[in-house]
């Protein structure tokens, strides 16, 4: 890592980045993701295979989808990677379902996703509800889940 950065921030770019961090389902201490966050824009390279950033967008944070810890920074391609592999378990351990923070609202994201594509997304209030939501969908529709 270098003391310069190696782009230049756009005007809410912490703001943003950070909201969709959480968004996402980082779950850590403000504290923790404020050093996060320094260390992303800081990095140079991916974690995993060393490459060098090529660009803003090519930062990745890494977490784990069932802790919602910060594991790494990482490129594109091996955020693509392990992607797949981390699909599942959510991080509820409800298959579908995710813990999300929104402003500082706790929401639990059923979504169903097949082909890269959403064919169900729904925020619901409590876990018990996202699984009504999701078990419903499933009855409804098993052609899906052949």
């Amino acid at each position: 890592m270098s003391e310069e950065l190696p782009f230049e921030l756009y005007k809410k770019h912490k703001s943003n980045t950070i909201y969709n961090w959480k968004y996402k389902g980082l779950i850590e201490s403000d504290e923790m993701i404020e050093e996060i966050y320094e260390y992303s824009i800081r990095s140079s390279n991916c974690e995993l295979c060393g490459e060098a950033f090529k660009s803003l967008n090519d930062r990745h944070m890494d977490h784990d989808h069932i802790t919602g810890k910060f594991r790494n920074i990482v490129c594109r391609k091996c955020n693509f990677i392990k992607k797949d592999k981390k699909l599942r378990p959510t991080n509820t351990g409800e298959r579908y379902i995710s813990k999300v923070n929104i402003k500082n609202i706790l929401y639990y994201k059923l979504e169903i996703t097949r082909n890269h594509k959403s064919i169900l997304r729904k925020y619901c209030k409590t876990l018990e509800e996202a699984i009504e939501v999701r078990d419903k969908f499933i009855l409804e529709n098993p052609d899906t889940f052949k």
